[in-house]
């Protein structure tokens, strides 16, 4: 019988935390490691929960990054298979079950599985479709590589792995899940995308916010080429080394939003060239926040 542990990093994000921990238990999960250095938050959880053995909170002195609080889960999971999730997403039913099955059904060479990320507000406001736009060029990206066997990287926002594979992932790591799905390759091992598995989060709703949130990326992103000699399997990186595909996967893009999305991209390059100036400054003065900038307005209905 395959075993399953439920890790979640937490800040303020209370409301997302229960609800994910309420959604695991649901799912079969075995065991939940929390990662907090919030106190307040902590205490929630133990009182919604009444102090269940199931539950192992691990609460931080101070606000360590997130690879270190991943290494914390890494080190104390005892399930089979871990779910990484953050607490700024909402799982749709039966999500963590068809990771867990998918990795089982592929056999023992699958090291990850990623899940699928869609945006909860992707309709109305103007700025949320150029989020969307974005967004919808990475999963084609993700589901396209899948298909040719050449993925390479997994969404933070929920994901599973195979223990023992990664054991642990350096301190000064931004991009903890493009770093361990990096490594998972590096051993020979295949990381594959479930369409099935959904989560949505919220996406930056201002443009200050989008270039905090894709300068952490592209920072992190930088910073594994740095340490692994390898780009992750994302999109942007996707293009340089193969236009071709790119370009295929842009016009599927532009099919769905019609004359639209050529606005919709313009804008969004004007942003990645903001968050990619910043992130490549932070590059130059050598400069790592470990404590990155919160993208605030992706946490309002999770805290």
């Amino acid at each position: 019988m395959v075993s399953v542990t439920l890790g979640i990093c937490a800040l303020i994000e209370e409301r997302g935390v229960i609800r994910l921990i309420k959604e695991g238990f649901k799912e079969g999960v075995n065991e939940v490691i929390l990662v907090t250095p919030n106190k307040k938050l902590a205490k929630t959880v133990q009182m919604t929960f009444n102090t269940s053995p199931s539950i192992n909170i691990i609460l931080e002195g101070k606000r360590e990054g997130k690879s270190a609080a991943i290494n914390k889960i890494l080190r104390r999971a005892r399930g089979d298979i871990i779910v990484m999730a953050s607490a700024d997403v909402r799982i749709k039913k039966g999500s963590i079950k068809k990771l867990v099955k998918k990795m089982i059904d592929e056999g023992d060479n699958v090291g990850a599985v990623d899940s699928h990320v869609m945006l909860l507000d992707s309709g109305k406001k103007f700025f949320n479709k150029v989020v969307n736009f974005t967004w919808m060029l990475h999963n084609l990206t993700m589901m396209q590589l899948n298909n040719n066997g050449r993925l390479g990287h997994v969404a933070g926002d929920l994901y599973a792995l195979r223990k023992g594979i990664v054991d642990r992932i350096p301190a000064k790591v931004i991009n903890d899940d493009a770093y361990i799905a990096t490594i998972i390759k590096l051993k020979g091992y295949d990381v594959l995308h479930e369409a099935g598995a959904i989560c949505y989060i919220l996406g930056p709703q201002n443009p200050y916010d989008y270039i905090v949130q894709r300068s952490r990326v592209l920072y992190g992103h930088f910073q594994i080429y740095k340490i692994l000699k390898k780009y992750p399997t994302t999109f942007q990186f996707t293009a340089f080394k193969r236009p071709l595909f790119a370009m295929n996967i842009f016009k599927r893009a532009i099919k769905h939003f019609g004359a639209a999305g050529i606005l919709y991209i313009l804008i969004a390059l004007l942003l990645e060239f903001l968050a990619i100036l910043y992130a490549s400054l932070c590059v130059i003065k050598r400069s790592s926040p470990l404590r990155w900038k919160l993208a605030m307005s992706t946490k309002g209905m999770f805290t």
